[in-house]
């Protein structure tokens, strides 16, 4: 539904308190939150204006997003000030919580039964079962400074109730020489809690396992640090928005100049079913080899990606429109933009059709497995046949599905390029009525097992 709409709108894109006040937290100043949106989770970067008076200490109270415990909420920021206490009261549930109370129609040990069996899940009588909040959660704390006055903190915490997509458009003209990339991220916010000036950035990847290390990725994406050894996905700035409650919608490309298009072959056999991310490969012989892979090679545009305004952008699905004469679009093709697979890859194909004339071969010459020096060799030939009267370029996309750690030992091909971390491209010309065959050898790695 969400992308519908993005494409329908044409994508233009525990303890007491301390001291006799309590201080309601006053409205943020401009840019005051910060957001970074990932796939799974967005973490949170809460701003608390407090007022402290002379010889006093403020108890403040703020609200915070639906779900989030105390336990999850790291204090940011808090410069000189001390915060002798902290805890989180839950506002009254929208649903208070169900009682299980006996059915009066089941009686009997074979009711019993059977409603075990067809009913699900038993639950003991007078259990209480569980609702999900429905409010805000309101944060209480008490906050001192060595002197009355105004002051700042800041709340971390991370929270599942804020999601997004993204999706494009791209759009040419009938002399197809060049192509207009327009974006839009639609975000929905379900927090309870909206955020009126907040500094957002998008982040295509999972949080994952957050917890525990929730400080250090606060630390990482909001001080400018990293955090091991494989850089992350870069953050896409959105700028400061204005996210209330409900679904908002961003332009991530609102003055993106035009891109050139050129027109390409593409034989991709595979594509990224397969991929597995794993660092040990997958050893299954038949993996990519049945069922057979395909023949069909596809008439495509390519668009060259321009990493200064490129990086960092979500994937997301896109449609490559033609504008005729008389103002009105048609769809050309549909595919999607910036994903993962293709992070690095300096140009986007998008298919329009079957080329006509041309088919392609994927063979596997070899697969050895090397135990002992803990390598997995395959070899493979791709063959492209053309029938036609002109020559042909084709871009040979492959992926190496069985693991990321892997390396390119061969290629017949001069030139070879990595678009992703488990995808390449290469580009071949088959003469007219002619064939043409590229040979490339894989060789993947992985560690010895640790006792």
């Amino acid at each position: 539904m969400v992308m519908r709409a993005l494409f329908g709108l044409g994508l233009l894109i525990g303890l007491g308190a301390c001291g006799p006040k309590v201080h309601r937290a006053a409205p943020p100043p401009l840019a005051s939150d910060e957001l970074t949106l990932y796939r799974d989770r967005t973490l949170v970067k809460q701003r608390i204006e407090i007022d402290i008076p002379p010889a006093d200490k403020a108890t403040v109270v703020v609200k915070v997003a639906i779900g989030v415990d105390v336990d999850d909420i790291v204090v940011l920021d808090r410069g000189e000030l001390s915060i002798s206490e902290l805890r989180a009261t839950r506002l009254p549930s929208a649903s208070p919580p169900v009682t299980v109370k006996p059915d009066p129609d089941e009686g009997g040990e074979e009711g019993g039964e059977e409603g075990g069996e067809e009913g699900g899940e038993e639950r003991p009588e007078g259990q209480v079962v569980p609702t999900v909040p429905t409010v805000p959660t309101e944060v209480t704390f008490v906050v001192g400074g060595p002197h009355a006055g105004h002051y700042a903190i800041s709340l971390g915490y991370v929270t599942e109730r804020i999601k997004w997509d993204a999706a494009y458009t791209l759009t040419t003209t009938p002399a197809r020489a060049q192509v207009t990339l327009r974006g839009a991220i639609a975000i929905r916010n379900t927090t309870g809690i909206a955020f009126p000036n907040a500094r957002a950035f998008v982040i295509d990847s999972e949080l994952g396992a957050w917890r525990g290390r929730l400080a250090e990725q606060f630390g990482a994406l909001l001080a400018g640090t990293t955090t091991g050894s494989t850089p992350p996905p870069p953050a896409r700035p959105l700028g400061s928005i204005v996210l209330g409650t409900g679904e908002t919608r961003i332009e991530l490309l609102p003055a993106d100049p035009p891109r050139a298009l050129d027109s390409v072959l593409v034989y991709d056999p595979i594509g990224t079913k397969l991929d597995h991310g794993g660092s040990a490969p997958i050893r299954d012989a038949a993996l990519g080899m049945i069922p057979v892979a395909g023949s069909r090679v596809t008439e495509s545009f390519e668009v060259v990606r321009p990493q200064a305004t490129s990086a960092g952008l979500p994937g997301g699905p896109v449609r490559l429109l033609e504008r005729r004469a008389d103002g009105s679009l048609s769809v050309l093709g549909e595919t999607r933009m910036f994903d993962a697979a293709t992070r690095v890859a300096e140009k986007d194909t998008v298919a329009i059709g079957t080329a006509a004339g041309v088919t392609g071969k994927r063979e596997r010459r070899e697969l050895t497995i090397d135990d002992d020096g803990k390598r997995l060799v395959e070899e493979f030939v791709l063959t492209v046949t053309n029938t036609r009267a002109t020559p042909v370029e084709v871009v040979l996309r492959e992926h190496l599905y069985r693991g990321q750690n892997w390396s390119l030992a061969y290629r017949s091909t001069l030139e070879a390029e990595k678009e992703g971390p488990q995808q390449i491209s290469m580009r071949t010309m088959v003469p007219a009525h002619g064939t043409t065959r590229v040979l490339y050898v894989v060789v993947y790695t992985w560690e010895p097992a640790t006792k």
